[in-house]
Parts: C-alpha cells; structure tokens; sequence
C-alpha cells in the first residue's frame, strides 16, 4: 500500500493531546500500514504525516486510528505532486 499511483494520498497533521506521550505514538507509525513518510516537529503540531491510502474508506480509518491514539488531526487531500527540476 505505500506508494503506488493509484493510491490516495494526505497528509495528516497530528497534535498530540495534553498528557500522550509522543514517542508512544512515533512508535505506533512505525507499525502502521499506509503511513509513506512522518515527521516528527516543533512547533504547533507534533507530527506530520503522508499517508497512500487505496480509498477515502480506508483513509478514514487510518485518521480514527490516530484519533483514538490521542491524536487531534488536520486532514490535507493531495490532488498531485509538483515536478521541480528537468
């Protein structure tokens, strides 16, 4: 599931609730189909995250999983990547 060209692609914001510990959910990513990259930031969100889901259905569950791991999201759909360079 990651990073085929049929897939749907987000990009999910995640700030963790007060008392979750953020490595605990770092952890969980790790393990979770459909995640393509993570970032770990500073700043107004804890995590940053690119999901390729193969439907809105599948999308949708993924983003209830990190809200039942104490994750408060910001769902981005990706319409398509912009080519930089020759």
């Amino acid at each position: 599931m990651r990073g085929d060209s049929q897939d749907l692609h987000a990009l999910v914001r995640v700030q963790m609730t007060a008392g979750t510990d953020p490595d605990c959910f770092e952890a969980y990513l790790r393990d979770e189909a459909g995640i393509a990259e993570a970032w770990r930031l500073a700043g107004d969100c804890d995590f940053e995250v690119r999901l390729s889901c193969r439907s809105l259905a599948d999308l949708d569950a993924t983003v209830a999983q990190f809200r039942d791991a104490r994750g408060i999201t910001s769902t981005t759909l990706v319409l398509h990547r912009v080519r930089l360079g020759a």
